[in-house]
């Protein structure tokens, strides 16, 4: 399984021995001998995103015209959008009439 995180500045990449800059994207993957695994005695490990990408866990996609990294495999989708929704109209208040100043 893989999990996209967000580092808190104490992470270190298991494959470069970096460190994760802090608010960096990360990834934690579950491995058994180097190999993604559902297993649950697979290894932990975690990768920063230059490291994820040689290992091929990163994804380059266009959508709706904007080029975004991912971790997650297959095709995202979003639950379809409907436009036929019924929302009543909140009332119109009239303005009140401004007051005649006495001068």
């Amino acid at each position: 399984m893989r999990i996209g995180n967000i580092s808190q500045g104490k992470i270190q990449c298991d494959s470069c021995k970096k460190l994760v800059p802090y608010s960096e994207r990360y990834l934690i993957v579950k491995e058994k001998k180097g190999v993604e695994s559902e297993d649950p005695t697979a290894e932990q490990k975690r990768y920063c995103v230059k490291c994820a990408t040689q290992k091929g866990y990163v994804d380059t996609r266009i959508e709706k015209g904007e080029k975004i990294t991912t971790y997650f495999k297959g095709k995202i989708t979003a639950p379809p959008v409907t436009d036929d929704v019924d929302i009543e109209p909140e009332a119109v208040i009239p303005a009140e009439p401004e007051a005649d100043k006495e001068e």
